[in-house]
């Protein structure tokens, strides 16, 4: 088997391959450099690598489906999570590792004396959202990518056009640093949010997607005990979302 010391001492710094092969190696924490090359960080990365190199030799890719966001753990997110997290803890003012535009509607009708609000289940993100999602390339505005979640989320035939739907700006774009719910990937976020009114589709509530209350909202779990989103509190404010029209009557 070919030493693991010689490897490393083969990754001469002056080619550019090889110091991109240590820089990587060397972000995931794997080895360290210096004045006498690169090492194994420790025991458990020496043999971290050793498992990489069998790997190569084989033939066969570490058996890890990155976009899998359904596999058993570790899947990439939690990968993606934890690299993320080791980061937050060693930077006071960390880089956003992605910029997203997204855009949130608010849907909101009454029964009796209770405001509702339709949320939908993210089971990834582990939590009840508004119907809304991010910005895809070639979209030329944030409110058509709020009718294309809508489409998408709420199982419509087609996407509504304004004589089905009406889609009120609420303020200017709110800002938020965090790591996303889903990939835990720290991520610089502009989110619009809209009122919809004029709605002129059926729609169908189901396990996932619900009517949830005003006092839902606030205290952060449904009544089947998961837990809600508080991106109304943050992002609006309760007191402006108790003042909206409603979207049905």
């Amino acid at each position: 088997m070919i030493d693991l010391a010689a490897v490393l001492a083969d990754l001469l710094e002056s080619d550019a391959y090889a110091r991109g092969a240590l820089d990587v190696l060397t972000l995931l924490g794997l080895v360290t450099r210096g004045s006498g090359g690169a090492k194994p960080s420790g025991e458990v990365a020496a043999m971290a690598l050793d498992v990489l190199r069998a790997h190569l030799a084989d033939g066969v890719i570490a058996g890890l489906d990155w976009d899998d966001l359904d596999a058993p753990p570790p899947r990439g997110a939690d990968i993606l999570r934890a690299l993320e997290a080791a980061r937050l803890r060693a930077v006071e003012r960390p880089t956003p590792s992605r910029v997203v535009a997204a855009a949130q509607s608010v849907v909101k009708t009454r029964r009796g004396p209770d405001d509702l609000y339709l949320m939908q289940y993210d089971r990834h993100g582990g939590r009840y959202q508004p119907i809304g999602g991010k910005r895809d390339p070639g979209e030329t505005d944030l409110s058509a990518t709020l009718r294309r979640e809508i489409f998408e989320e709420l199982s419509l035939a087609a996407i509504p056009g304004p004589d089905q739907l009406r889609l009120t700006p609420l303020g200017e774009g709110w800002r938020e640093l965090t790591l996303s719910a889903t990939y835990g990937v720290l991520t610089q976020y502009t989110f619009a949010f809209f009122l919809a009114e004029d709605i002129r589709f059926p729609i169908h509530p189901d396990a996932d997607t619900r009517w949830l209350t005003r006092a839902e909202i606030a205290a952060g779990r449904a009544a089947d005990g998961r837990p809600i989103s508080d991106i109304y509190q943050r992002g609006l404010g309760l007191d402006l979302l108790d003042g909206l029209p409603l979207s049905l009557a």
